[in-house]
């Protein structure tokens, strides 16, 4: 059978890579193409767009690039249109995905969607959306699932895909900075994210200059780390994290990603101003890492807009560093929660298993 998938993000292609190591051993003829990374392509799938050409964040970075959007999805358009998958998989990405869901929709495709956009944390009105555009819905979290089925959506709830890439990760024996303990810092996979946060990480290593800080950096763009002083490795974010005593992680994927590798974390983030206060007015939820919504807690430390800054972060690196702490010993506890309530591995098997089912049943 022919697939399209489109993972408009660094952890989407992550996913799509384990994804389709999936949909492989169950349909051997399996012809995929798709927009993603180097992950994907590594497993075979031929890449026609790169997801780093999709990395526009905030209601400025979408303002200025109308135009290239429109290109984007017409490109989407002619793309399905020629190749005729017998199932189109749209990976997270919520914004733009399900627009490109409403397009394969309308031309007669059938769509899938893995791992389904956050409507819990805000604009619950894209659950019509979803209800509309979306033949099959994959959810990652356990609390999603009655959430989407209530109104009326074909949903499954598969476990989560990053437990299948934390379980299958082997340390690289040839990392140089392995038995040693490091500050990791998490700057994040989009450019507008590194430029917020860069600025405050160069701070606080010159006003710390007895710590050992490493950033995990995204090989992309490394022209953003060309006049850093810290030093960086790239693409190689869970060896760091496994030598590391603790990590500061800009929000997002990452934060659970550091919580299953049992690494003490503090998470920050930054963005413009206009997003973020139009994003505090509809934002339905307290906290914005995962690992904290998960668990409905503040578990781990979240210094945002700010409060994102040097002294802060080297207060919280003060508390999680000592072992003996209340926060450190508290942190330990809350993973501890967190991996029980994620539940076990398996995900990308389970959604592959279902997605292969429902394409070969849509094809007859």
């Amino acid at each position: 059978m022919k697939y399209f998938i489109l993972a408009g993000e660094k952890s989407g292609d992550l996913h799509g890579s384990n994804l389709v190591k999936q949909i492989i051993l169950i349909d051997a003829k399996a012809e995929i193409i798709g927009w993603g990374g180097d992950q994907m392509k590594s497993e075979g799938v031929e890449i026609i767009v790169h997801h780093q050409e999709l990395a526009i964040m905030g209601i400025l970075g979408v303002l200025k690039n109308l135009f290239r959007l429109k290109k984007l999805f017409n490109l989407f358009s002619n793309q399905i249109r020629e190749f005729k998958p017998d199932t189109i998989i749209f990976i997270d990405f919520g914004g733009f995905n399900l627009k490109a869901a409403k397009i394969a929709k309308l031309g007669g495709f059938h769509t899938q969607f893995y791992i389904a956009p956050k409507v819990w944390a805000w604009n619950k009105s894209r659950i019509n959306s979803i209800k509309k555009w979306v033949d099959q819905l994959y959810v990652i979290f356990p609390f999603e699932l009655d959430l989407f089925k209530e109104k009326g959506i074909s949903t499954h709830y598969i476990g989560n895909p990053l437990k299948d890439a934390i379980d299958t990760f082997v340390p690289n024996p040839e990392f140089r900075y392995v038995n040693k303990d490091y500050i990791a810092l998490l700057a994040g996979s989009r450019r507008q994210e590194i430029n917020a946060g860069l600025p405050i990480f160069e701070e606080l290593v010159q006003t710390w200059p007895e710590k050992k800080f490493i950033i995990a950096g995204v090989s992309e763009f490394k022209d953003l780390y060309e006049n850093s002083s810290i030093k960086v490795v790239y693409d190689q974010t869970y060896d760091l994290l496994s030598c590391s005593s603790v990590a500061v992680v800009t929000s997002g994927t990452a934060t659970l990603e550091t919580a299953l590798l049992n690494i003490p974390q503090i998470v920050v983030y930054k963005t413009d101003w206009l997003f973020y206060i139009l994003a505090k007015m509809v934002i339905k939820i307290k906290y914005i890492s995962l690992v904290n919504i998960i668990l409905n807690k503040k578990a781990v430390p979240e210094l945002i807009q700010s409060e994102f800054n040097s002294k802060n972060i080297q207060a919280w690196l003060l508390k999680l560093l000592d072992k003996t702490s209340f926060e450190y010993k508290n942190q330990k506890a809350d993973y501890e929660n967190l991996n029980k309530l994620i539940g076990p591995s398996g995900a990308s098997k389970l959604a592959a298993e279902k997605i292969v089912l429902y394409a070969k049943n849509q094809s007859k």
